[in-house]
């Protein structure tokens, strides 16, 4: 299996390691996008209604747009991985990408949570809950995004020092 993974890897590495690179783009810019550009013109509405409308619409194709961007990423760091043979290399870097796939699995995981407190929001706004909804996008907007957004800045830092070593 590794030696299918390895040759796959070494017939696509550019794509690869573009697509990953890509993707991690995407994700850290959308995240920017909703911090810094959503969520203060979404404090200016007025009507509650409206806000939490809006916002579970921003939300829902922010989750949608999230799955197959988590996908690639995964998937393309398994293959840089598996195929540059980091496995056999410097301590160093073995640890670094044991970090790095730590900070992933905590970034899915607090995703996940974001996905349960997206549908906890959806099922108040159906029963016109507004207080719930805004509590569960507060909670989203203003702490768990950011807090996976550094993450992933970090998890970008540790990426670059894996390849710089």
């Amino acid at each position: 299996m590794q030696d299918l993974i390895t040759g796959v890897f070494e017939n696509h590495r550019l794509l690869i390691i573009y697509l990953h690179i890509l993707a991690a783009s995407f994700l850290i810019g959308s995240m920017f996008v909703i911090i810094f550009i959503i969520r203060p013109i979404g404090k200016r509405v007025e009507d509650v209604k409206a806000k939490c409308e809006n916002c579970l619409l921003i939300l829902g194709r922010f989750i949608i747009f999230l799955v197959p961007i988590m996908f690639i990423i995964l998937s393309a760091s398994f293959f840089i991985n598996v195929g540059m043979g980091f496995e056999y290399g410097d301590p160093t870097v073995f640890i670094m990408i044991h970090i790095k796939e730590a900070i992933w699995i905590f970034m899915a995981f607090n995703f996940l949570y974001i996905y349960k407190k997206y549908l906890n929001a959806k099922r108040a706004y159906k029963k016109q809950d507004f207080l719930v909804v805004q509590e569960n996008v507060i909670l989203i907007t203003k702490y768990l995004i950011p807090l996976n957004l550094v993450i992933s800045l970090m998890a970008v830092y540790f990426g670059i020092e894996i390849k710089g070593i």
